[in-house]
């Protein structure tokens, strides 16, 4: 079939497709590094859903599909007191990933884990469940146990009297469910200042060992007024991360997601308003459209930018976060790449080829050659983006302005060579021309370039050599003028070059000549 060149209607048609692919393109890698952040933080929900690590290849104690598989009781009334109890320790992974997450998202080096995946507290430590760790060592007075009990006062007083049940947990943080933590505080102090008033009740009555008792007590419950922590988790939460493990974490997954689509709009929007608003100042300036028409297009470009960043920051942290948790090595490896942040954007730009093909406005050798061109855009785009955040390196700026040019330019070398491949089907004796000019070319840069090598293993040893003996000869306050004079000359020989004066008489004879000086 012979190539038919596009009409003009079509070559703008296809000149703004490719304007918009690259303005896409843009959009999304600038939201690279939220998507790297965000998905990482997605990537510790699935640690601690399947309790492994893929990419440190550690194995934590227990993660949510563990304790799901726990046993209980066959009576109904025994069975939900049982799941009440394993909720504690669904909800000390449940925050443990999710303090994790948290500080992956705001650049923080410090971690959480559970004590039990520590080995200096060991398994089912009787005080401490989790602690927070800085280059992998303990911070002091981090420390904290978690309960999850129904009675959140009888849990107080057991921790707070002097032979209480609890006491071992004083000094330790103490993490409450949402609901319990509320008035905490408040009732330890209301007990302390009770506890206080019986004590000298006591000690009027001479019971001096009564009173200091009280006293005591009274300090422990201002202790935990101060120990007391809110653990983000109401008990229905960590009961429902205990029997639902997998939607639960689906559900945090797309909490996160919904955080960086939020921050890949604002981006979307700043790129993608930025761009429109140079291609409609540039359409004015050539009168193609009018201030009203520009200030529309520029509304809805924006808007559409917006919704861009959205897509590919919500969908790419969620790809990113499960990729990075792969226990395929392919898989993780291309969590590091681009791919999640172009996801979005390939989906729309290969979608809107496919469609011109299911409609029969294109032949399948246009869709390959599309799906080629759009496909070297952004594979380049990415790259260019890397290179233009180091350039420039200001948050998804450079980012955005390298992957505008990378994908820009992919296309039109891309749209160039393919019209040149079409022309040489065109005439066979071109491309037998140009393959002969190619053969040759190789030839002569093949011996150009042995008569390089040849010339560097030839002159530059005897230029080393030479220039070491001129610096000892300078160096030489024996040596008189003559020789140094010589030795200059025999330098300068060596660099392809014949100065005027061999010796001091030379130069005295020069100066008594009409001669004219040499430059």
């Amino acid at each position: 079939m012979k190539f038919q060149p596009p009409t003009e209607s079509k070559k703008s048609a296809k000149n703004k497709e490719r304007l918009d692919d690259a303005a896409r393109t843009s959009v999304a890698l600038s939201n690279s590094e939220v998507i790297s952040r965000y998905g990482s933080a997605n990537a510790e929900r699935v640690i601690g859903l399947t309790g492994t690590d893929q990419v440190t290849g550690q194995r934590l104690s227990k993660g949510l599909l563990d304790i799901a598989k726990h046993k209980v009781n066959a009576d109904p009334l025994e069975a939900a007191k049982n799941i009440k109890q394993q909720a504690g320790f669904s909800a000390e992974v449940a925050t443990t990933s999710r303090d994790n997450a948290e500080a992956i998202i705001k650049g923080s080096k410090i971690r959480t884990s559970r004590s039990d995946d520590l080995p200096q507290f060991g398994k089912n430590h009787n005080v401490v469940d989790r602690v927070q760790l800085l280059d992998g060592q303990v911070i002091e007075g981090s420390q904290s146990q978690m309960k999850f009990v129904g009675n959140r006062d009888e849990l107080l007083n057991k921790i707070a009297k002097e032979d209480g049940k609890f006491a071992r947990y004083r000094g330790v943080k103490l993490e409450l469910p949402s609901e319990q933590f509320e008035g905490a505080a408040e009732h330890c102090q209301k007990q302390a200042e009770q506890l206080r008033f019986n004590a000298s009740q006591a000690e009027q009555a001479g019971k001096p060992a009564v009173a200091e008792r009280l006293r005591n007590e009274a300090d422990n419950y201002d202790e935990l007024a101060l120990n007391v922590r809110d653990s983000g988790l109401t008990t229905e939460q960590a009961i429902f991360y205990r029997t639902h493990p997998r939607i639960a974490t689906a559900v945090d997954i797309a909490r996160t997601s919904h955080r960086a689509g939020v921050k890949g709009a604002q981006y979307g929007a700043a790129i993608g308003g930025t761009i429109s608003l140079v291609r409609n100042i540039f359409s004015m300036a050539q009168g193609e459209v009018n201030a009203s028409v520009a200030a529309k297009t520029l509304a809805t470009d924006t808007a559409k930018a917006s919704a861009m960043g959205y897509a590919t920051a919500a969908a790419g942290s969620a790809i990113k976060g499960t990729l990075q948790q792969s226990s395929s090595q392919t898989l993780r490896a291309l969590s590091q790449t681009s791919a999640p942040a172009l996801v979005v954007n390939i989906c729309i730009s290969l979608g809107a080829s496919i469609s011109r093909y299911a409609k029969g406005e294109i032949s399948e050798s246009q869709l390959l050659a599309e799906v080629g061109e759009k496909g070297a855009g952004m594979l380049s785009g990415a790259m260019m983006a890397a290179l233009g955040q180091l350039a420039i390196p200001v948050p998804f700026v450079g980012a955005a302005i390298g992957g505008m040019i990378g994908c820009t330019l992919s296309s039109l070398f891309y749209q160039s060579a393919l019209n040149s491949a079409r022309d040489v089907e065109l005439s066979r004796d071109n491309l037998k021309r140009c393959r002969a000019i190619q053969k040759e070319a190789r030839a002569s840069i093949a011996e150009e370039q042995a008569a390089l090598d040849k010339f560097l293993q030839r002159e530059i040893p005897e230029l080393v050599k030479e220039t070491k003996e001129l610096f000892i000869l300078l160096d030489d306050e024996s040596s008189d003028i003559n020789a140094f004079t010589r030795a200059i000359n025999e330098y300068a020989k060596l660099l392809g070059a014949q100065l005027q004066f061999n010796s001091l008489s030379d130069f005295r004879s020069f100066m008594d000549s009409d001669q004219p000086l040499r430059i």
